[in-house]
């Protein structure tokens, strides 16, 4: 089963909108050439109180390779300066349009 990462940031409704636009500004479509991504999304909560990266991987082992390349390490570093919660988490059970 896939790999997710999830990195969040809590914040006031006032500083979102910086948060949203330095993670976008991170250059995560790199992502999209590192072998076992699968997907990325930036969310923001309805109330505006928190920001959070989610990134799916197809294994935890692509994740790990990954973040041991130069470009992982950078994207890494740099994200570090928004101070997120990181979480990993295995996937458990899924249900996509396609099963």
């Amino acid at each position: 089963m896939a790999f997710v990462v999830i990195n969040s940031v809590r914040t006031s409704a006032a500083e979102l909108p910086g948060i949203l636009a330095e993670a976008q500004g991170l250059g995560l479509e790199i992502l999209r050439a590192q072998a076992g991504f699968r997907s990325a999304r930036l969310v923001a909560a309805e109330d505006q109180s928190e920001a959070a990266l989610i990134i799916e991987w197809e294994s935890r082992d692509h994740f790990v390779t990954y973040r041991q390349t130069p470009a992982g390490r950078k994207l890494i570093e740099r994200g570090a300066e928004l101070h997120p919660h990181i979480a990993f988490y295995d996937v458990v059970s899924a249900i996509d349009p396609t099963s």
